[in-house]
């Protein structure tokens, strides 16, 4: 067991730590080309001292790197720079690291590395990216010099030991790097050499945060990434400075991975060490995760008030993409709000029918009643066309009635079943995904409050106690010098931690959106085939004989307009037939005009329920995106989710730091401590149900 007593821990603490060594792997590297020597970087509120750089275009190979010293300490570090986008060096020897020979710049890595180490004694190399992958080779061949590194490429194969431990070496991962996760995925952890941790640096806006997510920080300006937009509900900001996602020991510094801090000395100055960092480290987080937690609740309630408008603009939509459906033709302009524009259309075309048929006996009239010089010439003879004119009368009646059910079903669909696309009828919810997210966040955000208290509460207790091992200790010397018996242990009395309650809401977690959108997809996808698709079908068969019922009585006039009526007139007569025969086709060109223009009529309704008729099966994956837009907004529930992730984030940095703490308590005789422990158990447990309720939002 490692004991590191209390006068240890201030100079321990002002020593180059892994945080520092962090930040200047992905921040001061990218900024090297605005220091010169002895110019003073500050970091972590510890001053270094730039003591050599080789710069753009100096190094071989393209190295560039800089050597900087802890003026308190008198540590050297080696910092590689990453990746520069703009030296193709860089970019040529990020490709070689793929293969198995040594790059150039890794060969200049490590002789920049040895002439630095001969004149300064370097005790630490870091490095993000590709140098993330320069320290890593120096401190594989170095097993005396600490590397740590961000986010760091991988070694060239063959250049880390199988089954060697690296003790020397640290690789902080950040959770949404694609260079890390890539590697990995494919296979490469193998090339990476020494511990590797993650931390919750980042934020899953890969097109916005791509850059800061690989390199732990903002290259210019504060280190947040911005949610949303000023002024709306849930605007903020979410840190992402990767050191601070480093979780270390209260009293000691080191990273609190792969098996806690070494044991400390439990005395006044160490409980005085927990109650203060109680408040900078523990509730500092708690407090963070706190406001993500109400900007999340801000964004939620934002979008349950605005239900009715998101329905609105969803029953909108449902009327466009329906009319857009029949391909855009205006002739089913408002078909989903009761059709009153068919309407009209069938209006007119029975009107052409009336017409049609009026004409059509006028010429019948004029074939059966010829002029009486000419009449024993003609024969009689009659159209046949007024059944064809009934039949077409019947159909637009059916395709009145057909359209008028058709337009109430598409009515009731708009005004009764989107409404339910929100809804979760088996809790009662009218706004299915928006509710369950309020209750949740509502109740996570309480227990937050409770879990402050508690920690407050606890933050006082170690005061006390501090304050109680003081005096005993005053009382032991005092009986010591006077020869009475040492004074009893102390004991402090243990306020109740109530265990938080769960919460019950969110069982689907962040797929209750998708859960309910599949809902939504299936119940219109029903609605359409088993109400919309047979009217859609009968109209269109309806529509295809009056197509036919056209052509025929066209056929017919067309006869009638060109059939020989006489064989033989007398030359005295021929003017006077001439007469009647342009009467006669008169009459039937005015017929056929009319006949047209109820043709033209019915093949564009045709054309227009034949494209709904072939719409209908792909309708709802056209209308799901406005589905989940309606159900919750796409991006704002995205912000929620991230906003959830980054409150879970730091819950989690809570954990371990609390974890530490019962860790550090643990196996103690004094029954202050103990009751200590105990509330520590209880916190952590808190800690824990907290962050796992806020990770189902996340």
């Amino acid at each position: 067991m490692i004991v590191i007593k209390d006068r240890q821990i201030n100079k321990i603490n002002r020593k180059t730590n892994e945080r520092d060594l962090v930040e200047l792997s992905g921040y001061v590297a990218y900024t090297y080309k605005k220091y010169k020597n002895d110019v003073f970087v500050w970091v972590n509120g510890k001053r270094f001292e730039v003591k050599n750089q080789i710069k753009l275009n100096e190094g071989v190979a393209g190295l560039n790197a800089m050597t900087i010293q802890n003026v308190e300490t008198g540590e050297f570090t080696v910092v590689f720079v990453g990746t520069d986008k703009k030296q193709p060096m860089d970019l040529i020897t990020d490709i070689q690291l793929l293969g198995s020979a040594e790059p150039e710049q890794v060969k200049a890595a490590r002789v920049y590395f040895d002439r630095m180490n001969e004149k300064y004694g370097v005790h630490s190399v870091c490095g993000n990216s590709l140098g993330g992958a320069l320290a890593n080779a120096v401190a594989v061949h170095h097993k005396n010099v600490r590397s740590v590194t961000l986010d760091p490429a991988i070694l060239p194969e063959g250049m880390v030991k199988t089954n060697h431990e690296y003790q020397n070496v640290t690789n902080y991962f950040t959770k949404y790097d694609g260079l890390t996760r890539g590697e990995l995925g494919i296979n490469l952890g193998d090339r990476f050499p020494g511990r590797i941790y993650q931390i919750n640096s980042g934020v899953p806006y890969f097109s916005r945060a791509f850059a800061s997510n690989h390199v732990g920080y903002n290259a210019d300006g504060p280190q947040y990434i911005e949610i949303g937009k000023k002024g709306e509900p849930g605007y903020g900001k979410i840190d992402i400075a990767a050191d601070e996602h480093i979780v270390t020991s209260i009293w000691t510094g080191e990273p609190l991975y792969g098996g806690g801090s070494g044991r400390i000395k439990i005395n006044k100055a160490s409980l005085d060490t927990l109650a203060d960092a109680l408040g900078s480290q523990v509730l500092e987080r708690l407090n963070r995760a706190n406001d993500y937690i109400h900007n999340a609740n801000e964004i939620v309630a934002s979008e349950k008030a605005q239900r009715a408008r998101r329905l609105a603009k969803l029953e909108k939509q449902f009327e466009t993409i329906i009319e857009d459906g029949f391909a855009r033709s205006p002739m089913y302009q408002g078909i989903a709000t009761g059709g009153y524009m068919i309407q009209s259309v069938l209006d007119h075309l029975e009107q052409r029918l009336f017409t049609l048929d009026v004409c059509i006996r006028s010429i019948e009239s004029i074939i059966v009643s010829p002029p009486v010089k000419i009449a024993k010439f003609i024969p009689a003879k009659n159209l046949g066309l007024s059944g064809l004119i009934e039949q077409a009368l019947r159909y637009v009646h059916d395709l009145r009635r057909h359209f008028d059910q058709l337009g109430h079903i598409m009515s009731k669909i708009a005004k009764h079943e989107i409404p339910r696309l929100l809804a979760n009828e088996a809790t009662g919810a009218i706004d299915a995904v928006a509710d369950a997210f309020y209750k949740h966040e509502v109740l996570v955000g309480k227990n937050n409050q409770k879990l402050h208290h508690q920690i407050e509460a606890y933050r006082q207790q170690v005061r006390q106690v501090g304050k109680s091992f003081q005096a005993t200790d005053m009382a032991v010397a005092a009986g010591i010098r006077s020869g009475t018996a040492p004074a009893k242990q102390v004991s402090v009395q243990s306020s109740e931690v109530q265990l938080l309650e769960s919460s019950k809401d969110l069982p689907y977690k962040t797929k209750t959106k998708a859960v309910q959108i599949s809902y939504a997809k299936s119940e219109l996808g029903m609605v359409l085939q088993n109400e919309v698709t047979p009217i859609v079908a009968i109209a269109y068969t309806a529509l295809t004989a009056l197509e036919g019922i056209s052509e025929s009585i066209s056929a017919v006039l067309k006869i009638a307009g060109h059939t020989i009526w006489y064989s033989s007139l007398p030359t005295m007569l021929i003017g006077l037939f001439t007469d009647w025969d342009d009467q006669l086709n008169r009459k039937i060109r005015s017929a056929t005009g009319t006949l047209d223009d109820f043709a033209d009529t019915v093949h564009d309704l045709r054309k227009g329920i034949a494209a709904m008729h072939a719409y209908l099966p792909n309708l709802v994956s056209a209308y799901a995106p406005f589905i989940e837009n309606a159900i919750f907004n796409n991006s704002r529930y995205a912000d929620v989710i991230t906003y959830n992730g980054a409150a879970a984030d730091s819950l989690e940095e809570m954990e371990l730091l609390f974890t530490d703490i019962v860790r550090q308590f643990s196996s103690q005789e004094a029954k202050a401590i103990n009751a200590l422990e105990s509330q520590s158990k209880k916190i952590l447990k808190n800690i824990s149900r907290l962050r796992k309720d806020v990770q189902r939002g996340a």
